[in-house]
């Protein structure tokens, strides 16, 4: 697993992005796995970046490949609680017109990765998730 820590700011996204990319890319995974992995770490730091406006600790990315697998961590510290495993109440169905913000980037996160998992104590957020090859189209 190789980590990197990265400043609370949305624009460290490209920092991030490229964490991973240089990663997967030196281990050979493929696009099915990659374009997942990239949309689920976006989606993730920026809402801890968003949310957790009070947070002034680093962010702290864990990533390990092996056999064409991705496993993703993301741990902040010093935050309050938000569970990104609960279902979301999002109408895909519903125009641009009639949708209201929100909840959808995480309902896309929790279609397309195999696993997810949070975890929070003592203000310490942890979110895992996972992707493997070949499960699901994306």
């Amino acid at each position: 697993m190789t980590q990197k820590t990265f400043t609370r700011d949305a624009d460290n996204l490209g920092q991030v992005y490229q964490f991973a990319e240089d990663l997967m890319t030196a281990d050979n995974i493929g696009d099915d796995v990659k374009f997942p992995i990239h949309l689920a770490l976006e989606e993730l730091f920026i809402n801890l970046v968003k949310y957790n406006t009070d947070g002034t600790h680093d962010i702290e990315v864990e990533i390990d490949t092996s056999d064409g697998a991705v496993s993703v961590s993301l741990t902040d510290r010093d935050v309050e609680g938000y569970d990104v495993t609960r279902a979301r109440d999002v109408d895909i169905k519903a125009t641009l017109k009639e949708r209201r913000p929100g909840g959808l980037g995480l309902h896309l996160v929790q279609q397309m990765v195999d696993t997810l998992e949070y975890d929070y104590r003592d203000r310490r957020s942890r979110i895992r998730f996972t992707k493997k090859p070949g499960n699901r189209d994306v």
